[in-house]
């Protein structure tokens, strides 16, 4: 019986194997290996090599990518990795050496590729360069780029930037990866990190309270106004959030303070923002506000913050968990797992809830329009728009077993039939394949 990838002639990018804790390099693994089990050739191209310049491994890995013929690349486990991929005259392998189309799969694209192509971004105004638009601009919109992006509002936001079309860019629903889909057919240990409710994520206490704009009296105040409205407004973005505030302020202070988006300093104040400060106040914002008991897990960015955890917030830190190994079985024996998805996404899902779905857990987190649009009315039974929804489905869904187990069923076939990397690769490969026209 033929395989529906069969035939077809992939390069993969494979991360530095220490990046993120490992968790790219091991997502990239399993989707590469997914990508053969549907009966692809694949490549396999390890970043590492382009990335510290080592000009021996970038000739020969030009060589032998040359006499492999790939007919497509793909960005393995995202479209960052693409970027990577350059010569030391800054020719993009896909592009501009081997000239293939390339599949862009986005994960926090709007915040992460113009940090990679602008930066490395200034955290102080005075350091800021212009021309970012069309530095941005330039490089995504080649014609080789076929571009993904698991978040409407992250397609929304670069098309009113001017910076790619909305046209240009195809929508997925964030899809589970491989294992967790593995996982969900398996019996776990009972025993193995059972607990009534939990929260598994990372919030960043110190790189918060270092940040270093906090020094400038408005950046300060445009802050704490966004921290308010976001505490008002549980489930606006914050990138919405923060561009409104900061199109609120007259326009010599917005030049001043270089809050535009052709310059520098917007990207990485943004970044900051959002994927630091607003990470780490939204989590915490939430998880005090729980009625309760529930355990901590993870924190693997900065263990170093975990005592003060425990006695400020008093959290019942447990421990840090290997994300392909044990955040599984922490899903699976948990009665509730309560989150805040990562404000990198403004519509979108992570991949850690589609995972939690995937394996058979059961997830509450803040509303996602993605999530909505692409699961329909069961979505609402799992988001929350506020504090007191949040803790009144807590208290439903604990005390009502077979409701928790029969939306948990139903959202697992969900993800495991429609919303896997297996089926966005058949999708995106053969049923719609943009990249052969």
């Amino acid at each position: 019986m033929s395989q529906p990838l069969e035939g077809l002639r992939l390069v993969a990018t494979l991360p530095p194997h220490d990046w993120f804790g490992g968790i790219d390099y091991n997502f990239a693994i399993e989707m590469t290996e997914e990508l053969r089990r549907l009966g692809a050739e694949v490549f396999d191209l390890h970043v590492g090599g382009f990335t510290t310049q080592n000009d021996i491994y970038i000739r020969s890995a030009i060589d032998a990518l040359k006499s492999f013929r790939p007919d497509a690349a793909i960005s393995l486990p995202n479209a960052l990795y693409i970027l990577l991929c350059a010569t030391p005259d800054r020719q993009n392998i896909f592009t501009d050496v081997l000239q293939i189309p390339t599949l862009m799969l986005w994960d926090h694209g709007l915040l992460q590729l113009p940090q990679q192509i602008v930066g490395p971004l200034p955290l102080d105004p005075k350091e800021s360069t212009g021309g970012c638009i069309r530095r941005i601009k330039s490089v995504l919109s080649h014609p080789l780029y076929l571009h993904y992006s698991p978040d409407r509002g992250h397609i929304a936001a670069l098309d009113k930037l001017g910076i790619v079309d909305r046209s240009n860019v195809r929508f997925f629903l964030q899809p589970a990866y491989p294992n967790y889909v593995r996982y969900g057919y398996r019996t776990p240990s009972p025993s193995a990190f059972r607990t009534r409710m939990a929260f598994a994520g990372n919030v960043y206490l110190k790189a918060t309270d270092t940040l270093p704009f906090r020094q400038e009296p408005e950046l300060a105040a445009l802050e704490a106004r966004v921290q308010a409205a976001k505490k008002a407004r549980l489930t606006d973005c914050l990138w919405d959030l923060i561009t409104s505030e900061i199109d609120a302020l007259d326009a010599p202070t917005r030049k001043r303070l270089r809050l535009d988006a052709n310059h520098s300093f917007f990207w990485g104040f943004m970044h900051e923002e959002i994927e630091t400060m607003g990470n780490t106040n939204a989590r915490l914002g939430v998880l005090t506000a729980l009625k309760r008991d529930f355990d901590f897990y993870g924190n693997f960015v900065e263990p170093g913050s975990v005592a003060r955890l425990r006695d400020q917030y008093h959290m019942r830190f447990r421990k840090c968990l290997d994300y392909f190994n044990e955040l599984p079985l922490l899903f699976m024996n948990s009665d509730i797992i309560v989150d805040v998805v990562n404000l990198g996404y403004n519509t979108g899902v992570s991949p850690k809830i589609m995972g939690c779905f995937a394996c058979g857990g059961f997830i509450l987190f803040d509303y996602k329009e993605d999530f909505h649009q692409g699961m329909g009315d069961a979505a609402n039974e799992v988001m929350y728009r506020n504090l007191d929804e949040l803790n009144a489905k807590v208290e439903e869904f604990l005390g009502n077993p077979r409701k928790r187990r029969d939306v948990a069923r139903y959202l697992q076939n969900r993800v495991c039939s429609e919303y896997n990397f297996a089926a966005l690769s058949k999708k995106i490969l053969v049923d719609e394949p943009a990249w052969r026209r």
